[in-house]
């Protein structure tokens, strides 16, 4: 059984529970400690199970409670070497992982891969445990062919749906901030996410996370419409997650 908990979604701050079967994990360290440490307890869930948090990259949206989470908890850290710098003189140990290869942490098989973002480097997760499998990608301007390989056969996949493209092209941001989403080593939009979502539906993935979804420029009910209506009527379950959220979906 695959559980998750997306405690916080968005440039406000970024952090995903992840549990397959006993095995359970996180994914980047955006929100606050008290906040994570709700979530888990609402469900149940304790961080003193947690061995692990995995970090996709060094923006502050990703890491800001990193102080306060692994002084209060026994986890490892883990991600590609140019993040030691932003997670140095921390309680925790960082972990130094290899691209696109089978890393095993604690009996879990997990790929990390590089995506286009505007970070030295960014990575997406996928996870693999009793042959269950949990893909991670935000912060991501492009899904190529790379990334969806990674994709490909998971049973959840959380996936970046940031921004409408028009609200995003009318709205105030300046030129060139919206010239930076959009770009390759940006952020995906709904209409891009929408794409990747069919051609994995038709790769055999039913469950899909809209994550990371942008304030100014999108709305759940626009991001959820657009994937909706590339599915049409397919079999398929479908979640937006919350700016900060307690929910725990099984799957």
């Amino acid at each position: 059984m695959i559980s998750i908990i997306p405690i916080g979604s968005g440039s406000s701050g970024n952090c995903f529970y992840i549990q397959i079967d006993d095995k359970e994990i996180i994914v980047d360290m955006g929100i606050g400690y008290r906040k994570v440490k709700d979530a888990l307890l609402s469900n149940n869930r304790s961080l003193t199970n947690i061995k692990a948090i995995f970090i996709t990259h060094g923006h502050y949206d990703h890491i800001k409670a990193k102080l306060a989470i692994t002084n209060n908890t026994n986890c490892d850290l883990y991600g590609n070497e140019t993040l030691a710098y932003c997670l140095s003189g921390l309680k925790a140990k960082f972990n130094i992982l290899e691209f696109d290869e089978i890393n095993i942490v604690d009996e879990i098989e997990v790929k990390m891969f590089k995506v286009g973002h505007d970070f030295e480097i960014t990575t997406g997760y996928s996870f693999t445990y009793n042959n269950q499998k949990v893909a991670y990608v935000t912060d991501c301007g492009k899904v190529t062919k790379e990334i969806y390989k990674e994709l490909k056969g998971s049973d959840v996949v959380i996936i970046e749906a940031n921004h409408d493209i028009e609200m995003l092209k009318n709205g105030y941001y300046p030129y060139e901030l919206k010239r930076r989403i959009l770009s390759t080593h940006g952020h995906l939009s709904n209409k891009d996410c929408a794409s990747v979502i069919n051609k994995l539906k038709k790769d055999g993935t039913s469950n899909f996370l809209l994550a990371h979804l942008s304030r100014e420029n999108n709305k759940p009910e626009i991001a959820k419409k657009e994937v909706s209506d590339s599915l049409k009527d397919c079999d398929y379950r479908l979640y937006v997650c919350p700016v900060e959220g307690k929910d725990l979906l099984t799957f």
